[in-house]
This record gives structure tokens, sequence and C-alpha cells, in this order.
């Protein structure tokens, strides 16, 4: 009795269940990729930084602009840099 219950209301709610589930999945793949563009877009930032480490005032330029981008503190952006880079080759 209740097995015929139960598939009453699976028969009844599919639809809303399969909606429920395919919901569920694309909030997670949609955490997933906001996480994965801002790794990304941290890495290229100290990549950029960097890249212009010979010049002083372009290097300070770039440092602001990947402190800015990664929301960390200007003095602690080289050291940021260094553990996603680590984490890169991991």
């Amino acid at each position: 009795m209740i097995t015929l219950d139960m598939s009453k209301f699976f028969e009844k709610n599919l639809s809303i269940i399969l909606l429920a589930t395919n919901a569920y999945f694309l909030f997670s793949i949609s955490g997933s990729l906001k996480e994965s563009a801002k790794y990304d877009s941290d890495l290229r930032a100290c990549a950029k930084m960097k890249a212009f480490m010979i010049d002083k005032e372009t290097s300070k330029l770039y440092e602001q602009k990947a402190s800015i981008i990664s929301g960390v503190e200007t003095k602690f952006i080289n050291e940021y840099c260094k553990k996603l880079t680590m984490q890169n080759f991991f």
C-alpha cells in the first residue's frame, strides 16, 4: 500500500522532481564556474604583474591592478601570487 502511494506521488509530481533535480545541478555547476573564473582572473593578473617586474613604475601599477582584481591588499599580493602559482603546478 505504501509503495502504491509512493508510485502515485512520483507519477503526479515527476516533472516537478525532475525540474528540482535539474535546478540543483545547474546551481551547483554555476558556483563551480564562478570559482574557476575568479581563479583564472587572479592568475592572469598575477602573470601580468610578474611580466613587468623589471620596470619599477610599471611593476607597481600592475601590482595595484592585481591587488584590485584579486581583492588582496597590495602588501600581500606577491605572497598571494606565489601561492596561486604553486597551486597551479600541483
